[in-house]
């Protein structure tokens, strides 16, 4: 639970309030256009009603009339607010998934050395950085290519058998279990660029091999995250913005906990470390 010690001094500070500025700096960033998102959605949920009340004995009117809502101002604005709602969260995710990986590559430089220092911590990251970024640009990408195929597949299937429209709403609560199992599988596979020179391709197979064998633990491990971030998401105080800055703290700190969770569970697959030290550091 100790996320803010590591050996070089100043560092995990830096490091926390980088990661804090990034969570709550976006969420102010987008809180605007989440407000207009939400009246422009609205507008066009409000105009959607309107044609099918006006036109529903008319099916060419009714398409004509759906057409031009596509084509409007509005829904154009709808679509612009949408994706760059989607693009600042994307970023977002990125700047905290380099900021940690970071800090993920500190930990592990302490626990294998004596007298770790900055430079020590910069090698190892900017070693692991281009494996890291192309194999997750490939993983997320295989990841989306899957739930559009399954998603495509499944409302095609469902036009023809009736049950599997109805069966469907039950298949999106499974997407959070899917996901949570790819975790599991995958948890090694950030953390083994910055211990080995492994390729990126090599890496799918290494990372699914390190947790074989440990996964009921290692899923143990990570639903006790999980229910710290649905923990804190359900915090609230008399301000928004107040919650909001709390939320953002604290999912900071849970997120190095995890970034030092999964090293210490990487170590304990591939090598002895000292117990006592294991401890202290926990």
């Amino acid at each position: 639970m100790k996320f803010y010690d590591i050996k070089a001094r100043g560092v995990p500070q830096v490091l926390f309030v980088l990661l804090l500025a990034v969570s709550f700096g976006f969420i102010l960033l987008v809180r605007p256009m989440v407000m207009d998102y939400t009246i422009l959605l609205q507008q066009v949920y409000n105009t959607y009603l309107d044609i099918l009340s006006s036109e529903s004995n008319d099916p060419s009117a009714l398409f004509r009339n759906i057409t031009e809502l596509q084509n409007s101002e509005m829904f154009a604005g709808l679509i612009s607010v949408s994706l760059k709602i989607i693009g600042y969260m994307l970023l977002q995710q990125i700047l905290l998934n380099l900021l940690s990986y970071f800090y993920m590559g500190a930990y592990l430089c302490d626990l294998e050395n004596e007298g770790s220092s900055f430079s020590c911590y910069l090698r190892k990251f900017l070693k692991a950085l281009p494996r890291f970024i192309g194999f997750n640009l490939i993983f997320y990408l295989i990841l989306t290519v899957l739930f559009t195929a399954v998603t495509f597949l499944i409302a095609l299937a469902a036009a023809f058998i009736p049950f599997l429209y109805f069966a469907s709403g039950f298949i999106v609560f499974l997407i959070p279990a899917a996901w949570f199992i790819i975790q599991v599988i995958f948890i090694f596979k950030d953390i083994a660029f910055l211990d080995t020179g492994v390729s990126i391709w090599r890496n799918f197979r290494l990372s699914a091999q390190l947790s074989a064998g440990n996964r009921f633990t290692i899923a143990k491990n990570i639903v006790f995250i999980v229910f710290l971030n649905l923990l804190i998401r359900m915090f609230t105080v008399g301000s928004q913005l107040a919650s909001l800055f709390i939320i953002s703290f604290f999912e900071v700190i849970i997120l190095l906990i995890k970034q030092r969770l999964i090293t210490l569970m990487y170590l304990s697959r591939t090598r002895r470390i000292n117990q006592n030290t294991a401890a202290e550091t926990i």
